[in-house]
């Protein structure tokens, strides 16, 4: 038997909140609604942005509680923490200009992790 990675569901309280954040910040591309979801797509990759949560996950310190993250590799890691910065988000580390890597929160709070792309491509 052999298993293939499907889609992956992002849960979260409010759907056009993150839908925003995803697609406007982020820059996934909505697919298609279906119910109280939306299909999205980034790097050839299909994530369900689900609506459904009755709250948010509780802000724990990152790697405390067994969990899923995210990464996301950018070509220009200063101009990212400039982005997410004039949008609000919160940041789960402070940004070291000389790192290769930040961490984020969603509006639920689940965490991203902004990763400088080593061939500089995104």
């Amino acid at each position: 038997m052999r298993f293939r990675i499907g889609e992956t569901n992002i849960i979260c309280t409010d759907l056009e909140r993150s839908l925003r954040f995803y697609c406007d910040l982020v820059g996934f591309e909505a697919m298609e609604p279906e119910g109280p979801a939306w299909h999205l797509s980034c790097d050839g990759r299909r994530f369900l942005l689900l609506g459904v949560a009755e709250r948010s996950r509780e802000r724990t310190p990152y790697c405390q509680i067994a969990d899923f993250s995210l990464d996301l590799l950018v070509d220009d890691l200063a101009e990212a923490k400039r982005r997410f910065e004039a949008a609000g988000v919160e940041f789960v580390t402070e940004f070291e200009p000389s790192a290769d890597r930040f961490f984020i929160r969603d509006p639920d709070g689940l965490v991203l992790e902004i990763i400088q792309a080593a061939d500089g491509g995104g």
